[in-house]
C-alpha cells in the first residue's frame, strides 16, 4: 500500500482560503475606523473549494480615529466577506500594520460575541475628514468638522457617546449565498443579522442566475425576520 501523500499547508490555504474568525487582545488595537462607504466587485478565484466561494475586490472611504484626532482616509482590500459600514457612533478597532499605509481592522463576526473578522486594509489618508454618507459624503476641512460636530452635539441635546438605537434584522433567502444589500452598500451575505439603525431602509438581494429581490422597509427597535424567495432568471 502507498503511503498518503501530505498536501503542503499553503496550497491547502489556496484552496481553502480561512474564514475562521477568533477573539482579539483589543487593548493592542488603539485606533477606531469608522466605514462610511463600499464599492465592491467579486470574483471566483481559482482553485476554489466549491462554485460558490468567492473573493470581494473592495474599496471605499472612512474616517480614522487617534485618540481625539480625526482623518478622512480611502482604503482597498480582498476578503471573502465585506466589512459592513458602521452606524452612527458606532467604529471598528484598528491597527496599522505599516504606518499610514496598512490598516488591520477587526469587525465583529454578527451571531458570534467575542469574535472578530480580519480585514487588511491597504488606506491613503487625508487631511480632512468625511462627513455624511453614501452620495451625500464630502470631505470637510478640521476647522468645519469641528464646528459641525460642536452645532450637531447643541441641537441635540445629547451624550455624544451614547449608543445609537438599532434593529436586528435577521435575513435569510431561499436559495442561501445572496448578497445583501443595505441603501446602495453591500453589507453581507445571506442567512445573516445585521445591525442597522432605525427608520427606512432598501434592502436588495443579489445571487448569480436569480432576479434582484428588493424591499423598502422601516425598521424599529427589536429584532425582524426577513425571508426572500428568489426567483431564477429564465432562458428568452
Amino acid at each position: 500500500m502507498r503511503p498518503a501523500k501530505q498536501v503542503p499547508l499553503i496550497l491547502i490555504f489556496l484552496l481553502f482560503p480561512a474564514l475562521a474568525t477568533c477573539s482579539k487582545d483589543l487593548s493592542e488595537y488603539p485606533l477606531k475606523v469608522e466605514i462610511l462607504m463600499n464599492q465592491w466587485d467579486r470574483y471566483r478565484p481559482r482553485p476554489a473549494r466549491d462554485p460558490n466561494w468567492w473573493l470581494y475586490r473592495v474599496n471605499g472611504h472612512g474616517n480614522l480615529i487617534d485618540g481625539g484626532s480625526v482623518h478622512a482616509f480611502d482604503f482597498k482590500y480582498e476578503n471573502s466577506q465585506v466589512a459592513r459600514h458602521t452606524l452612527e457612533n458606532q467604529s471598528y478597532p484598528a491597527r496599522w500594520k505599516k504606518a499610514q499605509r496598512e490598516l488591520e481592522v477587526l469587525a465583529p463576526d454578527v451571531g458570534h460575541e467575542g469574535k472578530y473578522i480580519t480585514f487588511e486594509m491597504d488606506t491613503t489618508v487625508h487631511e480632512g475628514v468625511y462627513v455624511g454618507r453614501g452620495a451625500k459624503m464630502a470631505e470637510v476641512s478640521q476647522q468645519d468638522y469641528q464646528t459641525q460636530k460642536t452645532n450637531e452635539q447643541t441641537a441635540a441635546g445629547s451624550n455624544p457617546g451614547q449608543p445609537a438605537a438599532t434593529s436586528s434584522l435577521s435575513v435569510t433567502s431561499t436559495p442561501a449565498g445572496a448578497d445583501i444589500e443595505v441603501d446602495g452598500q453591500l453589507v453581507g451575505m445571506t442567512p445573516s443579522v445585521l445591525q442597522l439603525g432605525l427608520g427606512e431602509h432598501t434592502i436588495v438581494l443579489h445571487k448569480a442566475g436569480f432576479k434582484d429581490w428588493q424591499r423598502k422597509m422601516k425598521l424599529v427597535a427589536g429584532e425582524i425576520k426577513l425571508d426572500a424567495d428568489l426567483e431564477p432568471v429564465t432562458a428568452n
